[in-house]
């Protein structure tokens, strides 16, 4: 027999005690002369340095047997958020885009920053968003940014490591301003989020709420003449054509349709189009103007922080079935589960607040499921003690933190 000894390194790096503005420059490949994309991918380049430049925690782990080390694993996580990002420079040399941000990141408290413990994939579903004003969207018939604008996101999240998006924008969530959580302190239920992870089965569904694509001055962007134009043009330059975009981003837990989180988003950029053009919003077009150019970086923020958000969320999963001390559940290796994987089970509870609403609840049971056959899209394995001893069943669930 021989012994083990096992030796782990802990470290944390660079923690600021407060926000702090950092600058990186980014880099990525044109392809087929494709700048939009080219600048985009640069961009996200950025922020990635950013982020490990504000806060690292290194993680060490090292193990030894009969004098040989047969185990030596090193990971990096980040710790930090980016709260504002502004781009200082751009540009194209030797086939390259480089982009220069300045970005304020914040450390991220005890989440990893989207570090997605345990390695599981998360799921989100994309919804519509919702217009309050609609109005605002009149100067460039903007008025399919409710739909297009949460596409984008979607676009631009597919494909991470540890994250599956799920295309909802098909689905209105708010029917009303009554309906909008205010901030992440409401309860925020929202049933029609429960439906919708349930009919797409996701974990966690993004809701958005357009605030404003309002002129912040309306009243210059009319029809002027020549010498008051001039006038304006002089004192205002630019700036008389200023607009912008207010965004409220929420994600609710799909499974008791509770607010998680949620983040205000604001940008502002020129509209120089003709006011009676009808551009559409994140077109060709759209993405050439100064306006344009403003919002695409913020929606390389929300990337960026949605990402970061989800991944501090734990991963959960759908009981589809109970068979004798047998659970199945709805997800599988596409999701980064294996044979031999624990999760905790919860059941779900309903219950009633003073003026009658009903919330839904997690409760733990004390119970493990051990997953012992795995397909692609859902598991099975196997409880200590029959489910109906505590009354689990179908719809309730199983967590991994």
């Amino acid at each position: 027999m021989y012994k083990a000894f096992i030796i782990s390194l802990l470290l944390f790096i660079a923690l600021p005690a407060q926000a702090q503005w950092v600058e990186a420059t980014g880099a990525s490949v044109i392809d087929h002369q494709d700048l939009v994309h080219a600048r985009r991918a640069a961009i996200r380049d950025a922020l990635r340095q950013v982020s490990f430049q504000g806060a690292l925690q290194v993680n060490g782990y090292q193990a030894m047997s009969q004098g040989e080390l047969h185990t030596d694993q090193l990971s990096i996580n980040t710790q930090s958020s980016i709260s504002q990002m502004e781009v200082l420079k751009e540009e194209v040399k030797n086939g390259m885009m480089f982009v220069t941000v300045k970005a304020l990141i914040e450390s991220s408290g005890s989440c990893e920053g989207g570090n997605y413990a345990n390695g599981y994939k998360r799921s989100l579903a994309i919804s519509n968003f919702y217009m309050e004003r609609p109005q605002s969207a009149n100067m460039g018939a903007l008025h399919n940014a409710n739909e297009t604008l949460p596409k984008e996101i979607l676009q631009r999240m597919q494909g991470q490591e540890k994250l599956r998006v799920f295309d909802a924008t098909g689905f209105q969530l708010y029917s009303d301003v009554s309906t909008i959580p205010t901030s992440v302190s409401d309860r925020g239920t929202l049933t029609t989020a429960v439906d919708t992870a349930t009919r797409i089965g996701s974990q966690y569904v993004l809701t958005g709420v357009i605030r404003s694509m309002d002129l912040i001055n309306p009243e210059l962007a009319g029809e002027r003449g020549v010498l008051e134009g001039l006038y304006e043009r002089t004192l205002y330059k630019g700036e008389r054509f200023a607009r912008e975009l207010r965004v409220d981003l929420f994600i609710h837990d799909g499974f008791s349709g509770e607010l998680v989180t949620s983040r205000s988003y604001l940008t502002q950029g020129n509209w120089t189009e003709n006011r009676t053009e009808k551009v559409g919003f994140a077109n060709t077009r759209f993405w050439r103007t100064d306006y344009g150019q403003k919002v695409d970086n913020l929606i390389e923020q929300m990337v960026s922080d949605l990402n970061v958000q989800v991944g501090c969320q734990p991963f959960m999963a759908r009981i589809t079935r109970t068979d004798n001390k047998r659970l199945y559940i709805d997800a599988g290796s596409d999701a980064g589960l294996r044979p031999g994987d624990t999760l905790n089970v919860y059941r779900l509870n309903t219950f009633y607040d003073n003026t009658q609403r009903a919330f839904t609840e997690l409760i733990p049971v004390d119970l493990t499921l051990s997953l012992e056959r795995v397909q692609p899209n859902f598991a099975n394995g196997s409880l200590v003690t029959l489910p109906e001893m505590v009354n689990i069943q179908q719809g309730d669930v199983v967590i991994a933190w």
